[in-house]
């Protein structure tokens, strides 16, 4: 506040140096000028409670100037959120062909992220599903990639996820409509659903792998195996869902509910 002072004296000063016609001409407006400039950054450096930040806001961080860093600063999250979102699917991609790999005569596998959903009549958000990634063997598509799908389309087998098993089901004994039509859809006579699971034995989500009503699953030992196996590469696509939620400049899983695991 003092050098600004300092600096009025000094313009005053040397105008008057200039000679009486000339400070006649020009004091005026240059005190104006002064005056509105000091009243300006006297503004801020109230609302602040300092000086040295007062200024700084007054004269370097402008409102432009945050706006278009602000725009600059979401442009530059945007890209990194787009680089992190494009590792994890490549990653979880490689995750389920390896889990397709393992499935003997499996058509596809696809992933099943739970999340928070619309909220009820009573208040309480109500559990969703969204399918995230998917990969198919060959001559199979992965079919469609459905979203904001109601968690009561797992009744059928969601008790035994929770507690952290896979479930083998044939599409024809389901009393889930919804869940029997998109499977009737995908040529899938049956199906195995293993429940993802972090390392806080959450778990975020399932993995279904499908097979053509024309190829049987395998059954007994065979069916063990895999079941193991894709419970293990449950739990590395929780972490690399986990991953992408913690290094996210935006958005992660944090908005997601995850349900919890065994008791």
């Amino acid at each position: 506040m003092f050098e600004i002072v300092r600096l009025v004296r000094a313009v005053c000063e040397l105008l008057l140096s200039l000679g009486q016609p000339l400070v006649s001409l020009l004091v005026q407006p240059m005190v104006t000028v002064i005056l509105l400039l000091f009243l300006y950054a006297g503004w801020h450096v109230r609302d602040e409670g300092d000086i040295l930040t007062g200024l700084q806001v007054a004269f370097v961080d402008t409102r432009a100037y945050r706006a278009e860093h602000a725009r600059e600063l979401e442009a530059a999250m945007l890209q990194a959120e787009l680089r992190q979102a494009a590792h994890t699917d490549r990653l979880i991609g490689q995750l389920l062909s390896a889990l397709l790999t393992r499935a003997p005569l499996a058509a596809r596998v696809r992933l099943a992220v739970v999340h928070n959903g619309l909220t009820g009549v009573t208040g309480v958000a109500l559990l969703r599903f969204d399918i995230v990634n998917a990969t198919a063997a060959a001559g199979h598509s992965v079919g469609t990639f459905v979203v904001n799908q109601p968690l009561s389309d797992w009744s059928d087998f969601l008790p035994g996820l929770v507690s952290g098993r896979c479930q083998h089901r044939m599409t024809s004994s389901g009393s889930n409509l919804s869940m029997r039509a998109r499977l009737d859809s995908l040529g899938a006579g049956g199906f195995l659903a293993c429940p993802v699971v972090d390392i806080q034995d959450r778990m975020l989500g399932a993995l279904f792998i499908t097979w053509d009503t024309t190829d049987p699953p395998p059954s007994g030992e065979a069916m063990a195996a895999l079941s193991d196996y894709a419970i293990s590469i449950g739990t590395q696509v929780a972490s690399a869902l986990d991953l992408r939620g913690r290094l996210s400049p935006l958005s992660g899983l944090g908005g997601n509910a995850a349900l919890g695991g065994s008791e």
